[in-house]
């Protein structure tokens, strides 16, 4: 089973070299790994000015042997809309897998495997997604930071769309295409936290989900054994009222979180404080020797 795995990276050129020791490390599949650079060459509030990152994106990928292809972006230069900007680049890697039908699995730019991954289970749907949902206006629709889709299996494809709709983020615009392929028979988000049993329905593998600041040591899975894993969650200063503020999913991927930038944290925490964490992660992520 062959997989295209693909990341869109903005401002952490470091955490490319990460994702391929991760995967390396957990991933005994046959796979291709893609990034698909959106970092502007022009002067931004979450590049701190620094229009040297694209370049550092493509020196790394070089260096590594690993394809990369800039996502146009010269029209966000205007565009001050984390969202709407985050939904045009990835609406560009929709493009890519519907021109080159197969198996993609998405991760984001600051998304690690954990532990060893199954990808096989995978194999017998179209699709396995993180399912979010808008309570107040009773919306349901996929989550761009993790998805599987097999492009050659998908119906539809064409209601395919990670634009924002009214009252939702990102990918509000997948409701279409989740609701003509389900029914609207979908279950609960919580449902799907609590539960260890898989979510399967449609065709379609529901991704468990421990979203940030709603989760703590009680829900860590049994099966990470990883002690300095949890030290590092318990230990984030990003943590609110005892909850963990990094997220993780399918047990077996951790989202460290704020890998692009969106709160536009300033120049001087950028360069010093993530020069620390790149280190800091590969040694909780047992990553030294790979």
């Amino acid at each position: 089973m062959h997989i295209k795995v693909i990341t869109c990276v903005v401002n952490r050129p470091g955490f490319i070299e990460i994702q391929l020791k991760s995967m390396k490390k957990h991933f005994q599949f046959d796979y291709e790994f893609i990034v698909f650079n959106d970092a502007k060459d022009f002067p931004d509030d979450t590049n701190g000015n620094n229009l040297l990152i694209k370049t550092q994106i493509e020196n790394i990928c070089n260096l590594n042997c690993v394809e990369c292809i800039n996502i146009p972006n010269e029209h966000h230069r205007d565009n001050k809309n984390a969202a709407l900007r985050t939904a045009d680049s990835v609406n560009y890697v929709l493009e890519y897998q519907r021109k080159h039908p197969g198996k993609y699995l998405v991760i984001d730019s600051d998304m690690f495997p954990i532990a060893d991954y199954n990808i096989e289970k995978l194999e017998q749907f179209s699709a396995a997604i993180v399912l979010q949902e808008r309570n107040n206006i009773g919306v349901k629709y996929f989550w761009n930071g993790l998805y599987y889709f097999d492009m050659t299996k998908m119906k539809d494809t064409e209601l395919l769309d990670w634009s924002l709709s009214s009252g939702c983020d990102v990918g509000g615009s997948m409701q279409k295409c989740l609701y003509k392929t389900t029914n609207k028979h979908l279950p609960s988000c919580d449902v799907i936290r609590i539960s260890n049993e898989q979510y399967i329905g449609y065709g379609i593998y529901y991704i468990r989900h421990f979203w940030s600041l709603t989760w703590d040591e009680t829900e860590y899975p049994d099966n990470l054994q990883k002690p300095k894993l949890l030290d590092f969650l318990k230990n984030d200063e990003r943590n609110q009222n005892n909850k963990f503020y990094c997220e993780i999913y399918d047990n077996a991927f951790l989202h460290y979180r704020n890998g692009a930038n969106w709160d536009n944290v300033n120049e001087n925490f950028y360069f010093d404080k993530h020069r620390e964490l790149y280190k800091k992660l590969k040694e909780v992520l047992e990553l030294e020797n790979i």
